[in-house]
């Protein structure tokens, strides 16, 4: 069976938690979005790497907006 297919438009607070959760946690947010050599060099800090499987990830930031 397929999930149901979220409504985020109807539901604005979802987006504004997500994105707060997202701005609070930068180093999640790296590992989600995925880091670069060269950005990390340009903000004079290590590369950061995500240890976890995406889904667990993604699993995470749903249950901080959920």
């Amino acid at each position: 069976t397929k999930a149901k297919d979220l409504k985020w438009a109807d539901n604005p607070t979802w987006t504004r938690t997500a994105i707060t959760f997202l701005i609070d946690e930068p180093t999640f947010r790296i590992k989600l979005f995925s880091d670069s050599m060269r950005q990390a060099k340009a903000q004079k800090r290590r590369k950061v790497q995500a240890h976890d499987a995406k889904i667990n990830l993604y699993g995470t930031l749903a249950s901080a907006v959920f």
